[in-house]
C-alpha cells in the first residue's frame, strides 16, 4: 500500500480510491474558456486539475480559477523552476516537476522549502518524450526513467519532504507498465498512472485501458490521468470508464449488450444506442446499476439473469429480468420506454 498524501482537500494513496485527475487544454489567454472548461471537468468527475504553467502571468490566471472552482489545482512546471514559486504563492495545492528539465539541485531545494512550508503536494512526472536519446527496448527505457525519479526523490527527501506523488509515462503499454513496476518496488509514494502521447482517439483509448488496466490489475496506481488527442472531458469519460470496469469504483449504469449475429431477429445496435441516450438524460439514473439489453435467446437470458434488470429478445418481443424473474413481455418499438420504467422502478 502507498502512503497517504494530501493534494489540498483530496487524499491520494492509502485506502482511498484512485483519483482522476484531468488536465486544462484551453489557452490560458481566453480566460472565459479556461474557466468554463475547469468547471466543466469538476462536473464531470475531475477530482485533481492539472493547468499548464509557462509565464509569470498564469500566477494571476490560477488565482481567477481558484474563485471559480473548489477542485485541487496542479501546475505543470517545465523550464523555468521560479514558476513554481509563483504557482505555490498563487495558493495552487500541488506543482509538477520534470527531472529532465529543472534540475539544478540547489534550485529544487528552494521549491521544497516553500512547498514545505505551503503543504503543497509535489509530483514528480517523468515522460519518456523528455529524452533525446533512443533505448533498445522498453526495459532499457523504463529503467532510465525509474532512475531519475528515483534519484529527484532522494533530494526532496534529503529536505525532509514526504507529499511526493510520482508519474512514469511514455507513449507505449510496455514500458510504462515496467517503469511503474519498477518504481514501486523501491518507493512507496503514490503513483499517478497513465500513457503518454497515445495518438488518435481510438489508438488513445486501447493505450490507455492496456497500460493503466495492466497496473490497476495487480494493485499499483493511486491517480489516474487518461492523455487523449481529444477533449478533456472524454479523457475524465474514459477515466472512470476504465476504473469501473476494473471494479475500483462506480460512476453510472454500466449497460452490457451482445455483438449481434446471425440469430439476432431485432435492431440491437439501434435499440442499445437510443437506450443510452435516453439513460444519460436522466440524473437518477447515474446510480451504479448493471443493465443487460441482448439480442438473442443464447445468452441473452443468462446476462439478463445475472444483471440488476435485463432485456432479452426474441423475435420481435423481448422478456424484461429483474434479477432471476420475468417482469415484462415487450414489443421491440416498446422496449425501450418499458425498460426505462423498470429500471427506475428498480432503483
Amino acid at each position: 500500500m502507498s502512503r497517504k498524501v494530501n493534494v489540498g482537500k483530496v487524499s491520494l494513496g492509502g485506502r482511498n480510491p484512485v483519483r482522476i485527475v484531468g488536465m486544462l487544454k484551453t489557452p490560458s489567454k481566453e480566460i472565459k474558456k479556461l474557466v468554463k472548461e475547469a468547471q466543466l471537468l469538476e462536473r464531470e468527475g475531475a477530482e485533481i486539475i492539472r493547468i499548464a504553467f509557462k509565464e509569470k502571468k498564469d500566477a494571476q490566471i490560477a488565482k481567477i480559477l481558484k474563485r471559480e472552482i473548489t477542485t485541487p489545482l496542479v501546475a505543470d512546471i517545465h523550464f523555468n523552476w521560479k514558476l513554481a514559486l509563483l504557482a505555490m504563492d498563487a495558493g495552487l495545492e500541488g506543482i509538477r516537476l520534470n527531472p529532465l528539465n529543472i534540475y539544478k539541485k540547489n534550485k529544487i531545494k528552494e521549491i521544497i522549502t516553500e512547498a514545505k512550508n505551503r503543504k503543497v503536494a509535489v509530483r514528480v512526472g517523468v515522460n519518456s518524450g523528455g529524452f533525446k536519446k533512443e533505448f533498445n527496448s522498453p526495459l532499457d527505457l523504463a529503467r532510465e526513467m525509474t532512475k531519475i525519479a528515483s534519484d529527484y526523490v532522494k533530494i526532496l527527501e534529503e529536505e525532509g519532504f514526504s507529499d511526493i506523488i510520482v508519474s512514469l509515462k511514455t507513449s507505449e503499454v510496455r514500458s510504462t507498465v515496467l517503469a511503474n513496476r519498477l518504481f514501486s518496488q523501491r518507493f512507496n509514494y503514490p503513483l499517478q498512472l497513465g500513457v503518454t502521447a497515445t495518438g488518435p482517439y481510438l489508438e488513445g483509448i486501447v493505450k490507455s485501458s492496456l497500460g493503466v488496466g495492466i497496473l490497476l490489475f495487480q494493485g499499483l496506481g493511486d491517480a489516474l490521468r487518461v492523455s487523449l488527442t481529444e477533449s478533456s472531458r472524454e479523457e475524465i469519460r474514459v477515466a472512470k470508464r476504465i476504473l469501473q470496469f476494473l471494479g475500483l469504483r462506480n460512476f453510472f449504469p454500466e449497460i452490457i449488450s451482445c455483438p449481434t449475429c446471425g440469430r439476432c431477429k431485432v435492431d440491437l445496435i439501434k435499440i442499445v444506442e437510443k437506450f443510452k441516450k435516453e439513460i444519460e438524460k436522466i440524473d437518477e439514473f447515474r446510480l451504479p446499476v448493471k443493465i443487460a439489453i441482448m439480442g438473442c435467446i443464447v445468452n441473452g437470458p443468462g446476462e439478463a439473469y445475472q444483471a440488476d434488470i435485463g432485456l432479452a429478445f426474441g423475435e420481435k418481443r423481448g422478456a424484461i429480468f429483474k434479477k432471476n424473474r420475468i417482469i415484462k413481455i415487450t414489443k421491440e418499438n416498446q422496449a425501450i420506454k418499458d425498460l426505462l420504467e423498470k429500471v427506475r422502478n428498480a432503483l
